[in-house]
């Protein structure tokens, strides 16, 4: 995957991860979890693909 993917990908989980949290206004609400989790993972990858030189 290109640099570009993971940059858009992450920008998306981030905004919508934000608009869920404002929605409830609680970080510990289900929603805003489970895509702080997928928006953490996907963090990992992009940095383990930029130190091993991948993309």
């Amino acid at each position: 995957m290109e640099h570009g993917f993971y940059q858009q990908k992450i920008e998306e989980l981030r905004a919508e991860m934000i608009r869920l949290f404002e929605a409830c206004n609680n970080f510990t609400d289900q929603a805003v979890v489970k895509i702080s989790q997928e928006l953490d993972r996907l963090l990992n990858e992009y940095s383990w693909v930029l130190a091993n030189n991948k993309c």
